[in-house]
């Protein structure tokens, strides 16, 4: 099956050629014009030279840019596709107080945050760079609005599962050349955890 991600593998090796061919040209222009027309400088030979490289520096950038600085509109839909999977949060009855979300905080210069949550049976464990715990009236919080989550539907899972669920959001590059370009094509570019439960007593510090 064809991916859209060759085209910006074949632009990376047109960069690299293109590199190899602007080196040898540079100096097999400067060796023939010392050789063949004694001359150590050439406003000419310059000016070609800066066109070569700035049209290297050029490409090079813009392919940089969009493979590796590639920043996308969550909302963009036609570069975006986006799903929320719904998962109802299972209490943890261990030692303690009963929690849906354990809270462990590194207490460093740079501080982080771990979430464990139960669902399925199964635990899972999320930083908190990716993921909000949401508790109170509303179903967002300031962290969770930089991800495009349907507050309506939120609210209909808030009844449906009396506020104790985690919203999933994933947003992939769809498959088409304009993702292909920056090796995005079909891959994830964010996965967000929005972590509902009813109040600040279910969650325990670690």
């Amino acid at each position: 099956m064809f991916s859209w991600n060759l085209l910006g593998v074949l632009l990376w090796v047109i960069i690299i050629l293109y590199l190899f061919f602007v080196v040898q040209n540079i100096r097999k222009r400067h060796i023939t014009m010392i050789i063949k027309k004694h001359q150590q400088f050439s406003w000419l030979n310059l000016a070609i030279d800066f066109l070569e490289v700035a049209i290297l520096l050029v490409g090079a950038l813009w392919l940089f840019g969009r493979t590796v600085l590639d920043n996308p509109d969550l909302e963009d839909t036609s570069k975006i596709a986006a799903t929320v999977i719904y998962e109802p949060l299972i209490m943890n009855t261990g030692s303690g107080n009963s929690s849906y979300v354990v809270i462990d905080s590194k207490k460093k210069k740079i501080g982080t945050q771990t979430y464990t949550y139960y669902r399925n049976g199964k635990q899972a464990k999320v930083s908190s760079d990716f993921a909000t715990v949401v508790y109170g009236k509303s179903p967002l919080d300031i962290n969770a609005a930089k991800i495009p989550y349907s507050e309506q539907e939120l609210r209909k899972m808030d009844q449906k599962f009396q506020h104790a669920y985690v919203a999933i959001y994933t947003a992939k590059y769809k498959k088409d050349w304009q993702n292909g370009i920056g090796l995005h094509a079909g891959h994830v570019a964010t996965r967000y955890y929005l972590i509902r439960i009813p109040d600040a007593s279910f969650i325990k510090q670690k």
